[in-house]
């Protein structure tokens, strides 16, 4: 798998550079109390407001945001399970292009 040009940073403030599949799986297994959040900045966008973050709640379930340049391009989603954050967070790191279905996707904040 070729390096992608991400840098994943944990709530606990760890930091890692071009993160693999395997990392970003270890990562999320790992969100939880004192460490609910994942945030993945895109290194290759023409600002640093291109990232996507997941937190875990005390339920077990995810919310996931993206953000691709301005506020307005800011939006959510919940998903049930490490499984459906992971194929989330993974497609839209390699650009896939289907990543967002199976998804409601809001904008955030709510206009």
């Amino acid at each position: 798998m070729a390096e992608w040009a991400l840098r994943a940073e944990t709530a606990a403030g760890r930091s890692y550079d071009a993160p693999n599949e395997a990392l970003l799986l270890r990562l999320l297994g790992e969100l939880g109390p004192g460490n609910q959040f994942l945030v993945v900045d895109r290194l290759d966008a023409p600002n640093d407001q291109h990232y996507m973050q997941i937190y875990r709640e005390l339920d077990g379930t995810y919310t996931i945001e993206y953000r691709t340049g301005a506020a307005d391009q800011h939006f959510e989603t919940g998903a049930a399970d490490l499984r459906q954050t992971f194929t989330v967070l993974t497609g839209w790191a390699t650009g896939s292009p289907d990543w967002r279905e199976g998804h409601d996707w809001r904008q955030w904040p709510v206009p």
